[in-house]
């Protein structure tokens, strides 16, 4: 699984300390479960002035889908950088369980192509494969109440994640040049803060996410995370990846909310670190990398229980250490199944 990206180190106490100074007041006096007895229907600033949009690419959302709603999204990013072209294609299938509870699978399909690899006489190797397995567990403390204006409680959540190493990073085709491994063979377990905020015509999302990687015994041909160094065929290896800290925001503007016709910049990061928060000095090696994202969206059809929200944009790298410089068309397309609402 490509992972998702990252800031210098002290922008994540200031994004941190600037969300929870401003919000968690709010949130500790304003904040009521998600879901209880039926509301009164919304008036004024409670009001939804936009249904579903398809929203940012690599920042989550910090509201649910409510209880026996869902929604299923796949999503295609084509990684390209000198030598290689990655297809990465997650679906992710979202229920709502009510109380403010959501549950996410992901689950990824993986196309490599590798271009004149050294050492090989073939000019091109590819192959696809499945890739590493991640659920998701949502939980929405905070909901926000006035959708117009920014100075308000906005909705925010926590979500738990367990990625499971169902692709392939053992016994990898040598004569491939690392074409068919789809798995980085750890599991890992990490933890999102997730913030959300309408005022008319925007909206906000902030994300900071602490992933540990457990180590695993990886055997050559084998890549790191970074996408550049290997350990060699036939070479075996304890590895322990460092500790990994992301951040990711967008703000969207829509310009028709009928249509759900709308912009979105996003920037997303990401920070390996030589050691590990928990089991020591890492042998992998340390990387981070900094992207952003002009996108587009609109929702069609954009009525009734079964919306289906569409996006397409660009992420372009803007700052690296130890990683490629890459180039990524992103789509996506939303099918919802809005029984009980939307999000």
């Amino acid at each position: 699984m490509k992972p998702l990206h990252s800031f210098p180190r002290y922008f994540y106490g200031y994004f941190i300390f600037m969300i929870l100074s401003i919000y968690t007041p709010l949130a500790c006096a304003q904040a009521t479960p998600a879901d209880g007895p039926p509301a009164p229907p919304p008036t004024g600033n409670d009001t939804r002035w936009v249904d579903n949009t398809s929203g940012p690419f690599y920042t989550g959302t910090a509201d649910v889908d409510p209880g026996g709603s869902y929604y299923i999204e796949p999503y295609l990013f084509n990684f390209r950088e000198r030598g290689q072209n990655n297809i990465y294609v997650p679906v992710k299938f979202a229920y709502g369980l009510g109380r403010g509870l959501e549950l996410d699978v992901y689950a990824p399909f993986d196309y490599n192509r590798v271009s004149n690899p050294p050492g090989s006489s073939v000019k091109t190797n590819s192959s696809i494969g499945y890739g590493d397995t991640l659920f998701q567990l949502k939980w929405q403390f905070a909901k926000e109440k006035d959708r117009y204006h920014f100075w308000t409680l906005p909705s925010m959540d926590l979500s738990f994640d367990v990625n499971v190493p169902t692709g392939k990073y053992k016994s990898s085709n040598p004569n491939l040049s690392g074409a068919s491994q789809t798995s980085n063979g750890t599991w890992n377990e990490q933890i999102n803060f997730l913030v959300r905020k309408q005022f008319k015509p925007f909206e906000l999302y902030l994300q900071q996410t602490e992933l540990i990687q457990n180590p695993s015994n990886v055997v050559g041909p084998y890549q790191f995370n970074n996408g550049i160094d290997f350990v060699p065929a036939g070479e075996h290896l304890h590895m322990v990846d460092g500790n990994v800290l992301e951040t990711a925001g967008a703000i969207e503007h829509i310009l028709l909310p009928k249509e759900g016709f709308g912009y979105l910049v996003e920037y997303n990061g990401e920070r390996q670190y030589n050691r590990s928060l928990l089991f020591g000095k890492a042998t992998a090696p340390a990387f981070g990398y900094f992207d952003f994202s002009p996108e587009l969206e609109v929702t069609w059809p954009n009525h009734g229980k079964y919306p289906i929200t569409w996006a397409a944009g660009t992420t372009f790298t803007a700052a690296r250490d130890n990683y490629p410089r890459q180039l990524t068309p992103i789509f996506t397309v939303s099918f919802y199944g809005d029984i009980h609402g939307s999000r």
